[in-house]
Protein backbone atom coordinates (compact mmCIF):
# COMPACT_ATOMS: atom_id res chain seq x y z
CA UNK A 1 0.00 0.00 0.00
CA UNK A 2 3.12 2.50 -0.35
CA UNK A 3 1.72 3.48 -3.45
CA UNK A 4 -0.65 5.72 -1.62
CA UNK A 5 2.14 8.04 -0.59
CA UNK A 6 1.90 9.79 -4.23
CA UNK A 7 -1.33 10.86 -5.54
CA UNK A 8 -2.98 9.17 -3.23
CA UNK A 9 -6.99 8.95 -4.38
CA UNK A 10 -5.04 8.17 -7.99
CA UNK A 11 -3.39 5.03 -6.43
CA UNK A 12 -5.97 4.08 -3.96
CA UNK A 13 -7.83 3.59 -7.31
CA UNK A 14 -5.44 1.83 -9.10
CA UNK A 15 -4.80 -0.74 -5.86
CA UNK A 16 -8.92 -1.42 -5.63
CA UNK A 17 -8.59 -1.78 -9.83
CA UNK A 18 -5.70 -4.31 -9.52
CA UNK A 19 -7.65 -6.61 -6.90
CA UNK A 20 -10.90 -6.50 -9.18
CA UNK A 21 -8.50 -7.23 -12.26
CA UNK A 22 -7.23 -10.19 -10.25
CA UNK A 23 -10.72 -11.20 -8.87
CA UNK A 24 -9.24 -10.95 -5.46
CA UNK A 25 -12.14 -10.41 -3.11
CA UNK A 26 -10.32 -10.36 -0.47
CA UNK A 27 -7.87 -8.18 -0.96
CA UNK A 28 -10.62 -5.17 -1.92
CA UNK A 29 -12.21 -6.05 1.01
CA UNK A 30 -8.73 -5.36 3.18
CA UNK A 31 -8.26 -2.31 1.02
CA UNK A 32 -12.15 -0.99 1.55
CA UNK A 33 -11.48 -0.49 5.19
CA UNK A 34 -14.61 0.75 7.27
CA UNK A 35 -13.61 1.36 11.21
CA UNK A 36 -11.22 3.64 12.54
CA UNK A 37 -8.78 3.85 13.84
CA UNK A 38 -7.31 3.61 10.95
CA UNK A 39 -3.48 3.15 9.51
CA UNK A 40 -1.49 6.18 8.86
CA UNK A 41 -1.75 5.82 4.67
CA UNK A 42 -5.39 6.23 5.51
CA UNK A 43 -4.77 9.09 7.71
CA UNK A 44 -3.32 10.55 4.80
CA UNK A 45 -5.88 9.53 2.09
CA UNK A 46 -8.60 11.06 4.49
CA UNK A 47 -6.55 14.60 5.01
CA UNK A 48 -5.91 14.52 1.24
CA UNK A 49 -9.62 13.95 0.43
CA UNK A 50 -10.69 16.60 2.73
CA UNK A 51 -8.30 18.75 1.35
CA UNK A 52 -8.85 18.29 -2.59
CA UNK A 53 -12.85 17.14 -2.58
CA UNK A 54 -14.35 18.97 0.86
CA UNK A 55 -17.75 18.00 1.55
CA UNK A 56 -18.97 21.21 1.75
CA UNK A 57 -17.85 21.39 -1.88
CA UNK A 58 -20.42 20.51 -3.96
CA UNK A 59 -18.88 19.63 -7.25
CA UNK A 60 -16.61 17.16 -4.68
CA UNK A 61 -18.38 14.31 -5.51
CA UNK A 62 -18.85 14.68 -9.10
CA UNK A 63 -14.93 15.12 -9.44
CA UNK A 64 -14.26 11.97 -7.29
CA UNK A 65 -16.37 10.24 -9.64
CA UNK A 66 -14.48 10.94 -12.92
CA UNK A 67 -11.38 9.94 -10.59
CA UNK A 68 -12.49 6.56 -10.19
CA UNK A 69 -14.29 5.87 -13.57
CA UNK A 70 -11.02 7.23 -15.17
CA UNK A 71 -8.52 4.27 -12.93
CA UNK A 72 -10.95 1.62 -11.84
CA UNK A 73 -11.59 0.25 -15.86
CA UNK A 74 -12.62 -2.80 -14.09
CA UNK A 75 -15.81 -1.19 -13.64
CA UNK A 76 -16.52 -0.56 -16.83
CA UNK A 77 -18.25 -2.43 -20.31
CA UNK A 78 -15.99 -5.15 -21.23
CA UNK A 79 -15.95 -9.22 -22.12
CA UNK A 80 -14.98 -12.33 -20.40
CA UNK A 81 -12.42 -15.15 -21.12
CA UNK A 82 -14.66 -16.26 -23.72
CA UNK A 83 -15.38 -13.07 -25.39
CA UNK A 84 -18.89 -12.78 -23.97
CA UNK A 85 -19.79 -9.04 -23.35
CA UNK A 86 -19.59 -7.75 -19.45
CA UNK A 87 -22.19 -4.93 -18.56
CA UNK A 88 -20.69 -2.03 -17.12
CA UNK A 89 -20.68 -1.58 -13.26
CA UNK A 90 -21.58 1.82 -12.33
CA UNK A 91 -23.18 0.84 -8.85
CA UNK A 92 -19.38 0.03 -8.21
CA UNK A 93 -18.31 3.57 -9.38
CA UNK A 94 -20.93 4.77 -6.73
CA UNK A 95 -20.11 2.86 -3.88
CA UNK A 96 -16.66 4.08 -4.10
CA UNK A 97 -16.99 7.31 -4.39
CA UNK A 98 -19.15 6.60 -1.05
CA UNK A 99 -16.93 5.10 0.77
CA UNK A 100 -14.39 7.74 0.37
CA UNK A 101 -17.14 10.15 1.60
CA UNK A 102 -18.03 8.13 4.20
CA UNK A 103 -13.98 8.05 6.17
CA UNK A 104 -13.51 11.56 5.19
CA UNK A 105 -16.54 12.41 7.02
CA UNK A 106 -16.84 9.72 9.62
CA UNK A 107 -17.25 10.99 12.79
CA UNK A 108 -17.48 8.57 15.73
CA UNK A 109 -18.81 10.60 18.38
CA UNK A 110 -22.27 10.95 16.86
CA UNK A 111 -23.70 7.75 16.91
CA UNK A 112 -26.64 8.77 15.00
CA UNK A 113 -24.97 10.26 12.07
CA UNK A 114 -22.38 7.19 11.96
CA UNK A 115 -25.36 5.01 11.52
CA UNK A 116 -26.91 7.20 8.44
CA UNK A 117 -23.73 7.29 6.83
CA UNK A 118 -23.42 3.80 7.70
CA UNK A 119 -26.81 2.72 6.08
CA UNK A 120 -26.33 4.41 2.90
CA UNK A 121 -22.81 3.18 2.26
CA UNK A 122 -24.12 -0.53 2.98
CA UNK A 123 -26.95 0.26 0.32
CA UNK A 124 -24.08 1.29 -2.76
CA UNK A 125 -22.51 -1.65 -1.56
CA UNK A 126 -25.40 -3.84 -1.98
CA UNK A 127 -26.24 -2.79 -5.32
CA UNK A 128 -22.19 -2.89 -6.44
CA UNK A 129 -22.90 -6.71 -5.31
CA UNK A 130 -25.50 -6.99 -7.68
CA UNK A 131 -23.84 -7.14 -10.82
CA UNK A 132 -24.43 -10.41 -12.49
CA UNK A 133 -20.84 -11.57 -13.39
CA UNK A 134 -18.59 -9.15 -10.59
CA UNK A 135 -20.93 -8.50 -8.07
CA UNK A 136 -19.07 -11.29 -5.93
CA UNK A 137 -16.08 -9.69 -5.44
CA UNK A 138 -17.95 -7.06 -2.80
CA UNK A 139 -19.10 -10.05 -1.10
CA UNK A 140 -16.67 -9.79 1.81
CA UNK A 141 -16.95 -6.59 1.45
CA UNK A 142 -20.45 -6.57 2.28
CA UNK A 143 -20.31 -9.00 4.94
CA UNK A 144 -18.10 -6.84 6.72
CA UNK A 145 -19.76 -3.88 6.22
CA UNK A 146 -22.98 -5.80 7.37
CA UNK A 147 -21.57 -6.77 10.54
CA UNK A 148 -20.00 -3.20 11.43
CA UNK A 149 -23.47 -1.06 10.66
CA UNK A 150 -25.73 -4.08 12.47
CA UNK A 151 -23.41 -3.08 15.77
CA UNK A 152 -23.57 0.20 15.28
CA UNK A 153 -27.91 -0.10 14.77
CA UNK A 154 -27.78 -2.55 18.06
CA UNK A 155 -25.76 0.20 19.49
CA UNK A 156 -28.59 2.63 18.96
CA UNK A 157 -31.55 1.03 19.89
CA UNK A 158 -30.03 0.76 23.50
CA UNK A 159 -30.11 4.67 23.28
CA UNK A 160 -34.04 5.37 22.31
CA UNK A 161 -33.59 8.92 23.17
CA UNK A 162 -31.46 9.64 19.94
CA UNK A 163 -33.50 7.88 17.56
CA UNK A 164 -36.96 9.27 19.06
CA UNK A 165 -37.88 11.17 16.35
CA UNK A 166 -36.39 9.03 13.53
CA UNK A 167 -39.18 6.72 14.97
CA UNK A 168 -41.93 9.09 15.00
CA UNK A 169 -41.55 9.59 11.53
CA UNK A 170 -41.31 5.95 10.67
CA UNK A 171 -45.39 5.90 11.24
CA UNK A 172 -47.14 4.07 8.36
CA UNK A 173 -50.49 4.51 7.04
CA UNK A 174 -51.70 1.67 8.84
CA UNK A 175 -50.14 2.83 12.17
CA UNK A 176 -46.98 0.46 12.37
CA UNK A 177 -43.98 2.06 13.58
CA UNK A 178 -40.79 0.45 12.21
CA UNK A 179 -38.13 0.41 14.82
CA UNK A 180 -34.69 1.36 13.78
CA UNK A 181 -33.51 -2.19 14.17
CA UNK A 182 -35.97 -3.04 11.50
CA UNK A 183 -34.93 -0.62 9.06
CA UNK A 184 -31.32 -2.08 9.78
CA UNK A 185 -32.76 -5.34 8.94
CA UNK A 186 -34.44 -4.75 5.83
CA UNK A 187 -30.73 -3.06 4.57
CA UNK A 188 -29.04 -6.10 5.09
CA UNK A 189 -32.05 -8.02 4.15
CA UNK A 190 -31.32 -6.62 0.74
CA UNK A 191 -28.04 -8.22 0.16
CA UNK A 192 -29.40 -11.76 1.27
CA UNK A 193 -32.32 -11.74 -1.22
CA UNK A 194 -29.00 -10.73 -3.65
CA UNK A 195 -27.41 -13.50 -2.32
CA UNK A 196 -30.22 -16.01 -2.64
CA UNK A 197 -31.28 -14.47 -6.10
CA UNK A 198 -28.05 -15.25 -7.46
CA UNK A 199 -28.64 -17.34 -11.15
CA UNK A 200 -24.57 -16.97 -12.07
CA UNK A 201 -24.02 -20.46 -10.20
CA UNK A 202 -24.19 -24.06 -11.02
CA UNK A 203 -27.52 -25.90 -10.90
CA UNK A 204 -28.63 -25.99 -7.99
CA UNK A 205 -26.39 -23.23 -6.43
CA UNK A 206 -23.95 -25.75 -5.55
CA UNK A 207 -20.68 -26.97 -7.07
CA UNK A 208 -18.02 -29.51 -5.98
CA UNK A 209 -20.35 -29.86 -3.28
CA UNK A 210 -19.86 -26.55 -1.88
CA UNK A 211 -22.68 -23.33 -2.88
CA UNK A 212 -21.62 -21.75 -5.75
CA UNK A 213 -21.32 -17.75 -6.86
CA UNK A 214 -23.04 -15.48 -4.41
CA UNK A 215 -25.26 -18.05 -2.93
CA UNK A 216 -22.05 -19.03 -0.43
CA UNK A 217 -23.17 -15.28 1.19
CA UNK A 218 -26.76 -16.61 2.31
CA UNK A 219 -26.18 -17.51 5.81
CA UNK A 220 -23.61 -14.81 6.64
CA UNK A 221 -26.33 -12.02 5.33
CA UNK A 222 -29.07 -14.02 6.96
CA UNK A 223 -27.11 -14.47 10.99
CA UNK A 224 -26.46 -10.82 10.67
CA UNK A 225 -30.20 -9.91 9.77
CA UNK A 226 -31.43 -12.24 12.57
CA UNK A 227 -28.64 -11.01 15.17
CA UNK A 228 -30.07 -7.55 14.50
CA UNK A 229 -33.96 -8.59 15.26
CA UNK A 230 -33.36 -10.94 18.25
CA UNK A 231 -31.40 -7.96 19.75
CA UNK A 232 -34.19 -5.77 19.45
CA UNK A 233 -36.54 -8.56 20.36
CA UNK A 234 -38.31 -8.24 16.78
CA UNK A 235 -38.74 -12.19 16.20
CA UNK A 236 -41.70 -12.15 14.32
CA UNK A 237 -40.09 -9.96 11.52
CA UNK A 238 -37.66 -12.88 11.37
CA UNK A 239 -40.17 -15.50 9.16
CA UNK A 240 -39.82 -13.60 5.73
CA UNK A 241 -35.93 -14.51 5.76
CA UNK A 242 -36.80 -18.41 7.11
CA UNK A 243 -39.18 -18.72 4.52
CA UNK A 244 -37.07 -17.64 1.58
CA UNK A 245 -34.13 -20.23 2.55
CA UNK A 246 -36.59 -22.94 3.21
CA UNK A 247 -37.92 -22.59 -0.47
CA UNK A 248 -34.95 -21.43 -2.28
CA UNK A 249 -31.41 -21.95 -0.89
CA UNK A 250 -29.17 -24.71 -1.46
CA UNK A 251 -29.15 -27.50 1.85
CA UNK A 252 -27.53 -26.06 5.04
CA UNK A 253 -25.56 -28.81 5.30
CA UNK A 254 -22.77 -27.64 2.53
CA UNK A 255 -22.13 -24.71 4.40
CA UNK A 256 -19.41 -23.87 7.03
CA UNK A 257 -20.21 -25.14 10.96
CA UNK A 258 -19.83 -21.98 12.04
CA UNK A 259 -22.93 -20.80 9.64
CA UNK A 260 -24.86 -23.94 10.16
CA UNK A 261 -24.58 -23.71 14.24
CA UNK A 262 -25.67 -19.65 14.34
CA UNK A 263 -28.50 -19.63 12.06
CA UNK A 264 -30.27 -23.56 13.68
CA UNK A 265 -29.48 -21.41 16.96
CA UNK A 266 -31.86 -18.69 15.28
CA UNK A 267 -34.46 -20.63 13.91
CA UNK A 268 -34.65 -23.06 17.24
CA UNK A 269 -35.82 -19.83 18.50
CA UNK A 270 -37.64 -18.79 16.64
CA UNK A 271 -39.40 -21.90 16.64
CA UNK A 272 -39.58 -21.93 20.66
CA UNK A 273 -41.46 -18.08 20.11
CA UNK A 274 -43.94 -19.48 18.13
CA UNK A 275 -45.10 -22.06 20.44
CA UNK A 276 -43.60 -24.88 18.14
CA UNK A 277 -41.57 -27.34 20.38
CA UNK A 278 -40.97 -29.98 19.00
CA UNK A 279 -39.38 -28.26 15.99
CA UNK A 280 -37.14 -25.89 18.15
CA UNK A 281 -35.78 -29.07 19.73
CA UNK A 282 -34.86 -30.15 16.50
CA UNK A 283 -32.82 -27.29 15.32
CA UNK A 284 -31.19 -26.71 18.76
CA UNK A 285 -30.33 -30.15 19.23
CA UNK A 286 -28.42 -29.81 15.66
CA UNK A 287 -26.54 -26.90 16.35
CA UNK A 288 -25.95 -27.64 20.33
CA UNK A 289 -24.18 -31.43 18.60
CA UNK A 290 -22.35 -29.12 16.03
CA UNK A 291 -21.13 -26.26 18.21
CA UNK A 292 -17.20 -26.93 19.04
CA UNK A 293 -17.26 -27.77 22.97
CA UNK A 294 -13.72 -25.60 23.28
CA UNK A 295 -13.21 -23.68 26.25
CA UNK A 296 -13.97 -20.34 23.94
CA UNK A 297 -17.55 -21.61 22.70
CA UNK A 298 -18.50 -21.81 26.02
CA UNK A 299 -20.87 -19.25 26.54
CA UNK A 300 -22.36 -19.94 22.74
CA UNK A 301 -23.18 -23.42 23.90
CA UNK A 302 -24.63 -22.47 27.20
CA UNK A 303 -27.01 -20.33 25.88
CA UNK A 304 -28.05 -22.99 23.08
CA UNK A 305 -28.29 -25.51 25.82
CA UNK A 306 -30.54 -23.14 27.59
CA UNK A 307 -33.09 -23.44 24.86
CA UNK A 308 -32.24 -27.02 24.33
CA UNK A 309 -33.74 -28.00 28.17
CA UNK A 310 -36.39 -25.28 28.44
CA UNK A 311 -37.57 -26.71 24.78
CA UNK A 312 -37.61 -30.44 26.07
CA UNK A 313 -39.00 -29.64 29.40
CA UNK A 314 -41.99 -28.21 27.32
CA UNK A 315 -42.10 -31.65 25.32
CA UNK A 316 -42.01 -33.90 28.82
CA UNK A 317 -38.34 -35.17 28.33
CA UNK A 318 -36.06 -33.70 31.69
CA UNK A 319 -32.45 -33.06 31.65
CA UNK A 320 -30.29 -35.90 33.28
CA UNK A 321 -28.09 -36.06 35.70
CA UNK A 322 -24.99 -36.01 32.87
CA UNK A 323 -26.41 -32.92 31.08
CA UNK A 324 -26.27 -31.14 34.49
CA UNK A 325 -22.15 -32.10 35.03
CA UNK A 326 -21.27 -30.16 31.77
CA UNK A 327 -19.40 -27.06 31.84
CA UNK A 328 -21.46 -25.27 30.07
CA UNK A 329 -24.50 -26.22 32.21
CA UNK A 330 -23.45 -25.06 35.38
CA UNK A 331 -25.77 -23.77 38.02
CA UNK A 332 -28.75 -24.94 35.37
CA UNK A 333 -29.83 -27.08 37.99
CA UNK A 334 -30.60 -25.17 40.38
CA UNK A 335 -33.17 -22.77 37.45
CA UNK A 336 -34.32 -26.31 35.99
CA UNK A 337 -35.15 -28.66 38.88
CA UNK A 338 -37.37 -27.69 41.07
CA UNK A 339 -39.39 -26.92 37.85
CA UNK A 340 -38.93 -30.71 36.64
CA UNK A 341 -39.39 -31.91 39.92
CA UNK A 342 -42.89 -29.99 40.59
CA UNK A 343 -43.92 -32.05 37.23
CA UNK A 344 -42.91 -35.32 37.91
CA UNK A 345 -44.38 -35.53 41.38
CA UNK A 346 -47.48 -33.50 40.04
CA UNK A 347 -46.62 -30.65 42.41
CA UNK A 348 -49.18 -28.00 41.78
CA UNK A 349 -48.61 -25.60 44.31
CA UNK A 350 -45.01 -25.68 43.41
CA UNK A 351 -45.64 -25.15 39.92
CA UNK A 352 -47.73 -22.50 40.89
CA UNK A 353 -45.07 -20.64 43.05
CA UNK A 354 -42.28 -21.22 40.33
CA UNK A 355 -44.79 -19.43 37.52
CA UNK A 356 -46.96 -17.13 39.41
CA UNK A 357 -47.25 -14.24 36.84
CA UNK A 358 -45.90 -11.55 39.92
CA UNK A 359 -42.35 -12.81 39.43
CA UNK A 360 -41.93 -13.51 43.25
CA UNK A 361 -40.10 -16.71 42.58
CA UNK A 362 -36.72 -16.37 42.89
CA UNK A 363 -35.50 -17.89 39.84
CA UNK A 364 -38.37 -16.04 37.71
CA UNK A 365 -36.12 -12.92 36.74
CA UNK A 366 -33.97 -15.39 34.94
CA UNK A 367 -36.57 -17.15 32.84
CA UNK A 368 -37.55 -13.59 31.97
CA UNK A 369 -34.30 -13.16 30.87
CA UNK A 370 -34.23 -15.68 28.52
CA UNK A 371 -37.85 -15.68 27.42
CA UNK A 372 -38.59 -18.81 28.59
CA UNK A 373 -40.93 -18.19 31.62
CA UNK A 374 -44.17 -17.86 30.32
CA UNK A 375 -43.67 -20.89 27.64
CA UNK A 376 -43.08 -23.16 30.52
CA UNK A 377 -45.96 -21.94 32.59
CA UNK A 378 -48.56 -22.12 30.44
CA UNK A 379 -47.41 -25.03 28.66
CA UNK A 380 -46.57 -27.23 31.06
CA UNK A 381 -49.17 -27.25 33.53
CA UNK A 382 -51.06 -29.72 31.61
CA UNK A 383 -48.19 -32.56 32.52
CA UNK A 384 -48.77 -31.52 36.32
CA UNK A 385 -52.15 -32.33 35.70
CA UNK A 386 -51.43 -35.55 34.26
CA UNK A 387 -48.69 -36.63 37.35
CA UNK A 388 -51.28 -35.60 39.60
CA UNK A 389 -54.05 -37.60 37.89
CA UNK A 390 -51.32 -40.67 37.94
CA UNK A 391 -50.46 -40.34 41.81
CA UNK A 392 -54.05 -40.18 42.69
CA UNK A 393 -54.50 -43.20 40.99
CA UNK A 394 -51.27 -44.55 42.77
CA UNK A 395 -52.74 -43.86 46.32
CA UNK A 396 -56.10 -44.91 45.75
CA UNK A 397 -57.15 -45.63 42.10
CA UNK A 398 -59.45 -48.89 42.04
CA UNK A 399 -57.31 -52.03 39.51
CA UNK A 400 -60.45 -53.80 39.38
CA UNK A 401 -62.84 -56.77 41.13
CA UNK A 402 -61.70 -58.96 37.96
CA UNK A 403 -59.70 -59.24 34.76
CA UNK A 404 -62.59 -57.75 32.71
CA UNK A 405 -63.21 -54.39 34.86
CA UNK A 406 -60.98 -51.70 34.01
CA UNK A 407 -58.48 -50.06 36.64
CA UNK A 408 -60.47 -46.41 37.86
CA UNK A 409 -59.97 -43.60 39.50
CA UNK A 410 -62.64 -41.51 41.40
CA UNK A 411 -62.69 -37.72 39.70
CA UNK A 412 -63.50 -37.08 43.36
CA UNK A 413 -60.34 -38.17 44.81
CA UNK A 414 -58.39 -36.31 42.10
CA UNK A 415 -60.82 -33.00 42.86
CA UNK A 416 -59.64 -32.78 46.57
CA UNK A 417 -55.87 -33.47 45.42
CA UNK A 418 -56.44 -30.38 42.76
CA UNK A 419 -58.23 -28.68 45.76
CA UNK A 420 -55.71 -29.18 48.16
CA UNK A 421 -52.89 -28.06 46.07
CA UNK A 422 -54.74 -25.06 44.58
CA UNK A 423 -55.70 -23.71 48.46
CA UNK A 424 -51.85 -24.03 49.54
CA UNK A 425 -50.73 -22.30 46.58
CA UNK A 426 -52.86 -18.79 47.84
CA UNK A 427 -50.96 -19.28 51.15
CA UNK A 428 -47.77 -17.25 51.54
CA UNK A 429 -44.79 -20.01 51.75
CA UNK A 430 -44.71 -19.61 55.16
CA UNK A 431 -48.69 -20.31 55.95
CA UNK A 432 -48.09 -23.17 53.54
CA UNK A 433 -45.30 -24.73 55.73
CA UNK A 434 -47.66 -24.44 58.87
CA UNK A 435 -49.60 -26.88 57.40
CA UNK A 436 -48.45 -29.80 57.34
CA UNK A 437 -51.47 -31.89 55.79
CA UNK A 438 -54.28 -33.51 56.87
CA UNK A 439 -53.78 -35.23 60.42
CA UNK A 440 -50.99 -33.63 60.91
CA UNK A 441 -51.40 -29.97 61.71
CA UNK A 442 -50.93 -28.62 64.85
CA UNK A 443 -53.64 -27.75 67.33
CA UNK A 444 -53.16 -24.17 66.50
CA UNK A 445 -53.01 -24.48 63.09
CA UNK A 446 -56.70 -24.78 63.13
CA UNK A 447 -57.50 -22.34 65.00
CA UNK A 448 -56.11 -19.73 62.35
CA UNK A 449 -57.37 -18.04 59.84
CA UNK A 450 -56.18 -19.27 56.36
CA UNK A 451 -58.02 -17.67 54.04
CA UNK A 452 -56.10 -16.50 51.04
CA UNK A 453 -55.44 -12.64 50.77
CA UNK A 454 -57.58 -11.17 48.60
CA UNK A 455 -54.18 -10.11 46.65
CA UNK A 456 -53.69 -13.43 45.16
CA UNK A 457 -57.74 -13.07 44.02
CA UNK A 458 -59.03 -11.73 40.84
CA UNK A 459 -60.72 -9.06 39.92
CA UNK A 460 -61.25 -8.01 36.41
CA UNK A 461 -59.12 -4.81 35.43
CA UNK A 462 -62.07 -2.39 34.44
CA UNK A 463 -63.64 -3.18 37.96
CA UNK A 464 -60.38 -2.55 39.68
CA UNK A 465 -60.38 -0.06 43.00
CA UNK A 466 -64.03 0.20 42.68
CA UNK A 467 -64.91 -0.40 46.51
CA UNK A 468 -66.98 -2.70 47.24
CA UNK A 469 -66.20 -5.66 45.05
CA UNK A 470 -64.46 -9.21 46.76
CA UNK A 471 -61.58 -10.66 44.79
CA UNK A 472 -62.99 -14.17 42.99
CA UNK A 473 -60.49 -17.00 44.12
CA UNK A 474 -61.59 -19.92 41.65
CA UNK A 475 -60.95 -23.16 43.15
CA UNK A 476 -61.53 -26.59 40.72
CA UNK A 477 -65.00 -27.73 40.73
CA UNK A 478 -66.10 -31.53 39.64
CA UNK A 479 -66.93 -30.17 36.12
CA UNK A 480 -63.22 -28.57 35.70
CA UNK A 481 -61.86 -32.53 36.91
CA UNK A 482 -64.09 -33.59 34.01
CA UNK A 483 -63.07 -31.26 31.34
CA UNK A 484 -59.07 -31.70 32.58
CA UNK A 485 -59.10 -35.62 32.76
CA UNK A 486 -61.11 -35.20 29.00
CA UNK A 487 -58.21 -32.51 27.33
CA UNK A 488 -55.70 -35.04 28.49
CA UNK A 489 -57.61 -37.96 26.90
CA UNK A 490 -57.80 -35.69 23.82
CA UNK A 491 -54.30 -34.67 23.62
CA UNK A 492 -53.35 -38.60 24.31
CA UNK A 493 -51.54 -38.14 27.97
CA UNK A 494 -53.98 -40.35 29.45
CA UNK A 495 -55.65 -43.59 27.86
CA UNK A 496 -59.10 -44.70 28.64
CA UNK A 497 -62.53 -42.62 29.20
CA UNK A 498 -64.64 -40.71 32.08
CA UNK A 499 -68.14 -42.35 33.09
CA UNK A 500 -69.84 -38.90 33.35
CA UNK A 501 -72.62 -40.95 35.54
CA UNK A 502 -70.04 -42.18 38.36
CA UNK A 503 -67.38 -39.57 37.85
CA UNK A 504 -64.95 -42.14 37.42
CA UNK A 505 -61.93 -42.12 35.10
CA UNK A 506 -61.26 -45.97 33.21
CA UNK A 507 -58.22 -46.92 32.01
CA UNK A 508 -57.81 -48.79 28.67
CA UNK A 509 -55.77 -51.45 27.45
CA UNK A 510 -53.97 -52.57 31.02
CA UNK A 511 -54.14 -56.05 30.34
CA UNK A 512 -52.37 -55.81 26.95
CA UNK A 513 -50.16 -53.53 28.10
CA UNK A 514 -48.89 -55.13 31.34
CA UNK A 515 -49.92 -52.49 33.66
CA UNK A 516 -52.29 -50.01 34.40
CA UNK A 517 -49.71 -47.08 34.66
CA UNK A 518 -48.18 -48.01 31.42
CA UNK A 519 -51.61 -48.59 29.40
CA UNK A 520 -53.42 -45.27 31.55
CA UNK A 521 -49.91 -42.34 30.84
CA UNK A 522 -48.33 -43.05 28.26
CA UNK A 523 -45.33 -41.46 27.94
CA UNK A 524 -45.23 -37.66 26.53
CA UNK A 525 -42.56 -37.23 24.66
CA UNK A 526 -43.44 -40.37 22.78
CA UNK A 527 -46.97 -39.26 22.49
CA UNK A 528 -45.45 -35.95 21.09
CA UNK A 529 -42.79 -37.38 18.77
CA UNK A 530 -44.82 -39.90 17.04
CA UNK A 531 -47.25 -37.21 15.28
CA UNK A 532 -44.43 -34.56 14.69
CA UNK A 533 -42.95 -34.74 11.38
CA UNK A 534 -38.55 -34.35 11.42
CA UNK A 535 -39.45 -31.31 8.73
CA UNK A 536 -38.85 -28.25 9.83
CA UNK A 537 -39.86 -24.84 8.61
CA UNK A 538 -36.39 -22.91 7.81
CA UNK A 539 -33.88 -25.93 7.64
CA UNK A 540 -33.30 -26.45 4.00
CA UNK A 541 -32.27 -30.16 4.07
CA UNK A 542 -32.40 -31.37 0.29
CA UNK A 543 -30.96 -29.87 -2.54
CA UNK A 544 -33.44 -27.65 -4.74
CA UNK A 545 -34.60 -29.61 -7.86
CA UNK A 546 -32.96 -27.92 -11.03
CA UNK A 547 -35.13 -25.81 -12.81
CA UNK A 548 -33.00 -24.57 -15.49
CA UNK A 549 -30.55 -21.94 -13.48
CA UNK A 550 -29.17 -21.56 -10.19
CA UNK A 551 -32.27 -21.99 -8.57
CA UNK A 552 -35.81 -19.90 -7.58
CA UNK A 553 -36.07 -16.13 -7.62
CA UNK A 554 -37.26 -14.53 -4.78
CA UNK A 555 -39.89 -11.39 -5.83
CA UNK A 556 -39.27 -8.66 -3.85
CA UNK A 557 -42.66 -7.17 -4.67
CA UNK A 558 -44.01 -10.05 -2.39
CA UNK A 559 -41.80 -10.00 0.28
CA UNK A 560 -43.19 -8.17 3.33
CA UNK A 561 -40.53 -5.64 5.16
CA UNK A 562 -39.25 -6.40 8.47
CA UNK A 563 -41.98 -5.45 10.73
CA UNK A 564 -44.35 -5.40 8.96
Amino acid sequence: MSAFQAGIESNFCTEVNTALRNRDANKLQSILLLEPPFPPVYQQLIDSLKKKFPGNDSTAEKRLEDVVKRLVTEAGEGEDDDGRPIASWSPMVTFLVGWMAFIRDINIENLLETYERLSDLQQKANSALQHPTKGILMLPTVVGYAKVFSRVAIGLDKHPELIQHLVAASVTDEGHRDTLPEKAANVVRQAFIICLNDRNTAPGGIKAGKPDGKKVGIYKMANICLRILFQADKLESCQTIFDNIYNSSPPLSIYPASERVTYLYYLGRWHFAETNFYEAQLALQEAYDHSPSSPSCKSQRRLILIYLIASNILLGRFPSTAIYTLPEAHDLRARFEPLTRAIRRGDLETFRRITDLDLSHEHAAWFIHYRIFYQLGNYCEVYVWRSLFRKVFLLSGQQGATERSAPTIDLHAVLVAFQYFERRAHMTPGMAHADAGPGRRHITFVLQDFTPPPSSGYIDPDFDGVDGLTPYIKTPDILEIESICGSLVMQGFLNGFISHKSKRFAITGARKAGSALLAGFPNIWEVISKRKSQDVHGWRKQALSDTGGGGGVIRLSGARPAGS
